[in-house]
């Protein structure tokens, strides 16, 4: 298998896992078991996670919703020559977030959630980084 065979295969695999776990319920992570709603208030769903909810269910959300993406984010920097900064890759990561976002609204056990785009995007920006951080160190040496 060529080098270019798997990078394609470990990003469609990335946005793959992605659309797996933001379409579909999983009822081990609490995912899609209740009714749906929107938040478009920035920080809302963070801030209620954090000091409403167990530490556990603030963990699986947030910081879930940023691992999520970090993969994206790292294999967008190696299949895309074009996305050659931080602000593309992070343009990529929201447009994408936005668009399973809206997919979402017409989905009745999903939540469309401002939040999730800001966590999904960072995710993003920092798989992004690692490579670019990985490919300089390797470039020194």
């Amino acid at each position: 298998m060529s080098k270019s065979n798997l990078i394609n295969i470990l990003f469609i695999g990335s946005i793959l896992f992605i659309i797996r776990l933001t379409m579909f319920p999983e009822s081990s992570l609490n995912i899609g078991g209740e009714k749906g709603g929107i938040n478009l208030v920035p920080f809302y769903t963070i801030g209620d996670l954090l000091f409403h909810h167990s530490f556990a269910d603030f963990i699986v959300n947030n910081i879930g919703n940023i691992i999520l993406f970090v993969p994206f984010g790292f294999f967008l920097s190696i299949k895309f020559k074009k996305i050659d900064s931080l602000s593309k890759g992070f343009l990529v990561g929201m447009v994408f977030s936005i668009s399973i976002e809206i997919v979402q609204l017409f989905m009745p056990n999903r939540w469309t959630d401002i939040d999730d785009v800001i966590l999904n995007t960072l995710g993003t920006g920092i798989g992004y980084s690692v490579f670019k951080l990985i490919k300089k160190f390797y470039k020194t040496k």
